[in-house]
């Protein structure tokens, strides 16, 4: 797709410097698009976990001490979640970060999933995954307003599914980048 080549003119440099907020924990997340088909790949959370149960995700977590950065966060977390390592991992730039409901400063991550990789998911966080196609998700229709989730939200319907919340939000700033583009 050729919007997704022009990615690296409108994304922050991996280099970048990372800003911190002393009052919330670092997290990255990851959009993990296909290059062989430019599908994101979305998860699912279980219901046991701490925050965000049951909802519909981008890989990623907290950042860790030992972490050296927040590109190493967002592989390690990759790994952990959905099994994909680092060597299947292109990342091409990162979003601005976004302050999350469970007081995390969360830096959104794009990279490109190269070859096939055997998607392995961790049964402790992840009770599924799907993936949606980067045009359909272009499309102003996949964002609809409705009642859900005990309030009017915004979200984006992928099939059975609702993608609302923060990841709602990082895809919307995502896509409006391509857009602009």
């Amino acid at each position: 797709m050729e919007l997704l080549s022009k990615l690296e003119n409108v994304l922050e440099p991996l280099e970048n410097p990372v800003s911190h907020k002393p009052h919330l924990k670092l997290a990255a997340v990851l959009i993990p698009i296909f290059q062989s088909n430019n599908k994101i790949l979305f998860t699912k959370r279980t219901e046991n976990l701490k925050h965000h149960q049951g909802q519909i995700a981008f890989p990623g977590g907290r950042h860790d001490e030992s972490d050296i950065s927040l590109s190493e966060t967002v592989l390690r977390e990759t790994e952990e979640e959905i099994g994909i390592s680092s060597e299947f991992i292109e990342l091409k730039g990162r979003l601005k970060p976004i302050i999350s409901t469970s007081h995390h400063y969360v830096y959104p991550f794009v990279g490109f999933i190269k070859g096939n990789p055997t998607i392995k998911i961790n049964p402790l966080e992840v009770q599924e995954y799907f993936q949606a196609d980067l045009s359909h998700l272009l499309e102003p229709s996949t964002l609809e307003t409705g009642f859900y989730k005990g309030g009017v939200r915004k979200y984006y319907r992928v099939g059975k599914y609702k993608i609302w919340g923060l990841t709602q939000q990082i895809l919307s700033n995502f896509l409006n980048l391509l857009k602009e583009e």
